[in-house]
């Protein structure tokens, strides 16, 4: 019999903070827009789209919900998906994280199905959940035969993020992460897999999404207030990143 697992989507409103807490079952978390830091496994996190973390019952974490707020979509995993993750050697004592590209088309997918509410988005949503846990499985993998971030590309992307909608420049982010800037551009792509440039667009144009979920807002007045030229440099770039024009987006979104 199929059995649907239940999906919470949680929306965070912007500079707000959760306090201490922990919860008595093990949850995922895919964040789905905004970005918020995280305390948790004696360390601090900081997480945008694109993004999935494991929370095992009982630990301890807090957040801290950026200028944008958050929003993810929560849930509890079933045993067979805990076998298949120690299988792959996760380390899930440890409250793992990943992100990927594939993360946030995933997490698009899943959120366009729990609106739909049709008769088939169970199913649907069923089949990205356990493409999400394959994915996270194999990140897993790569996490742990490469390095991590050092801490000053972390500040280098945190800036990024809090300064998401400035006029930025490399000389500003190298200055912000203590770094030179060629090194700051070769090392930040080594780990992120893709430009500094490129990284700013996509948070951009994540940003004019949330911002088209406002019925009444202006498509023109979203691009110039998200950083981009004109409408159609918005457009543009949109296309790119979600397949579709910003118009297009709203009304699939409403």
């Amino acid at each position: 019999m199929f059995v649907q697992t239940a999906l919470r989507v949680t929306n965070y409103q912007p500079r707000t903070s959760m306090p201490p807490h922990h919860h008595d079952e093990a949850t995922f978390g895919i964040i789905v827009g905004g970005s918020f830091r995280e305390r948790i496994a004696r360390g601090e996190r900081a997480y945008a789209r694109g993004h999935v973390t494991f929370c095992p019952a009982g630990m301890r974490h807090s957040q801290t919900f950026g200028e944008a707020g958050a929003r993810q979509i929560i849930f509890a995993p079933r045993d067979c998906w805990l076998d298949y993750l120690a299988d792959c050697r996760t380390k899930l004592e440890e409250a793992p994280h990943a992100y990927s590209l594939l993360f946030r088309q995933l997490g698009d997918r899943l959120l366009a199905e729990i609106r739909n509410g049709d008769g088939f988005s169970a199913v649907a949503c069923e089949g990205i959940l356990l493409e999400i846990i394959a994915a996270f499985g194999r990140s897993g993998e790569a996490t742990r035969s490469g390095e991590k971030p050092p801490a000053w590309l972390q500040v280098a992307r945190d800036f990024i993020h809090e300064n998401t909608l400035a006029s930025l420049d490399m000389s500003q982010l190298a200055r912000a992460a203590g770094r030179h800037e060629i090194h700051l551009a070769r090392v930040f792509r080594r780990f992120f897999g893709t430009s500094i440039g490129a990284y700013l667009r996509r948070i951009r144009t994540e940003h004019a999404a949330e911002l088209l979920l406002k019925p009444h807002a202006n498509v023109s007045d979203i691009a110039f207030a998200c950083g981009f030229a004109s409408h159609s440099h918005l457009c543009r770039e949109f296309k790119a990143h979600y397949g579709v024009t910003p118009s297009a987006y709203r009304s699939r979104m409403a």
